[in-house]
């Protein structure tokens, strides 16, 4: 089995404690990061081993070997996110709290169900 491609969206404290996980697993490789600021992704991507960095989540998300997004944004974020990733037809871990209310978890679900 190959090892799936993971990227960060996000590179704060959590994210780097996730990458550092990812790096350990031998079924997973850090392939891809993502940050509103370039040069941020690139710091991270470096510290981490990650492949690629980018500047935006929307062109990391043009990847089309970018496999599972793990999203390491502000809480009040992880709804948007998770469902732009979902969009891009990515598989997504979200981490805790997985949505600031019910209504975000529930539209969240059903996208994620509707994406299979």
């Amino acid at each position: 089995m190959k090892p799936v491609n993971i990227a960060v969206l996000g590179v704060g404290v959590i994210a780097g404690q996730m990458a550092k996980a990812i790096n350990l697993n031998p079924d997973a490789r850090a392939y891809s990061v993502a940050s509103r600021d370039k040069d941020r992704a690139k710091t991270f991507a470096e510290k981490y081993s990650f492949k690629h960095a980018h500047g935006s989540y929307e062109e990391m998300l043009a990847d089309k070997d970018v496999e599972l997004v793990y999203i390491a944004v502000p809480h009040a974020l992880h709804s948007e996110y998770t469902l732009m990733c979902l969009d891009a037809g990515k598989n997504v871990i979200t981490e805790k709290p997985f949505a600031a209310n019910t209504e975000q978890a529930k539209v969240m679900i059903e996208k994620a169900k509707a994406k299979g």
